[in-house]
């Protein structure tokens, strides 16, 4: 029967898709299973001809549903984590020499970011490390960058110093770090100077609010112990008295 009017020649064939939806989703089955190559060939075709259109169209979708995508991307891969690591270490066996070549390339490209990435491991180690700011973690790149630039200036050899070492509390942060000659910063070690004490209120602070209170004092502690101090001097530390007898401290109190 033929309809003139548009809208009841659509309403016509949903109702008739309504009634027979099984036995045109077998017949459309059927016919994929008999012309698979075919089809394919035809998406294939078709994907070359509007791959410029087909990658707009997968961003536009991406960006709509980035939370929903990275969800789903989340939830499959806690259901297939065995799965998931088989597939990665058998990728991995199969690709071992390609993926050290992409290592070494990247590692390369990106120096700086590799030896900011080993200090802040090794400050990690001692717990002597809070979250950084952008800008601040841009500094650390800057400061590597800058140390890289004066070996091949000068043909020595400089290392990035935590001014209050680590041993003792010292943060891996841009306020404790400086670039020295690799002789005087093997020189001093872990000892802890007096610049390296006028240091201290910052830290605590920096402790204070980006990891915890505790933390904070018990960077004090440490501090404390290698300055060799007593116990009477360490809980002047804690509770705010003064200090006999040790000047340089008097900043880190007041």
């Amino acid at each position: 029967m033929a309809y003139k009017d548009p809208e009841k020649k659509k309403a016509a064939h949903k109702s008739w898709y309504e009634r027979n939806r099984e036995r045109k989703l077998a017949k459309n089955k059927a016919w994929c299973e008999r012309n698979r190559e075919r089809k394919a060939a035809t998406r294939k075709a078709w994907r070359e001809r509007n791959r410029e259109q087909l990658v707009a169209n997968n961003r536009v979708w991406y960006e709509r549903n980035r939370e929903r995508r990275a969800a789903k991307n989340k939830a499959w891969r806690e259901r297939n984590r065995e799965r998931e690591t088989a597939n990665n270490k058998a990728w991995y066996e199969r690709n071992r020499e390609r993926k050290a070549a992409t290592t070494r390339a990247w590692c390369e490209r990106n120096r700086e970011l590799v030896a900011e990435k080993h200090r802040t491991r090794r400050a990690k180690k001692k717990n002597a490390q809070v979250t950084l700011t952008s800008k601040e973690k841009t500094k650390l790149l800057v400061l590597e960058r800058t140390r890289r630039e004066l070996q091949r200036e000068t043909g020595r050899e400089y290392h990035i110093d935590h001014i209050l070492p680590l041993a003792h509390g010292g943060l891996h942060h841009p306020v404790n770090l400086r670039i020295l000659e690799s002789t005087e910063n093997i020189s001093k070690q872990d000892k802890l100077l007096p610049e390296a004490i006028t240091l201290a209120p910052e830290h605590f602070r920096l402790y204070s609010e980006r990891v915890s209170p505790q933390r904070a004092w018990e960077f004090v502690r440490q501090l404390a112990e290698g300055l060799g101090l007593s116990e009477d001097d360490l809980d002047a530390l804690i509770t705010g008295r003064p200090l006999k007898g040790n000047p340089t401290l008097e900043d880190f109190l007041t």
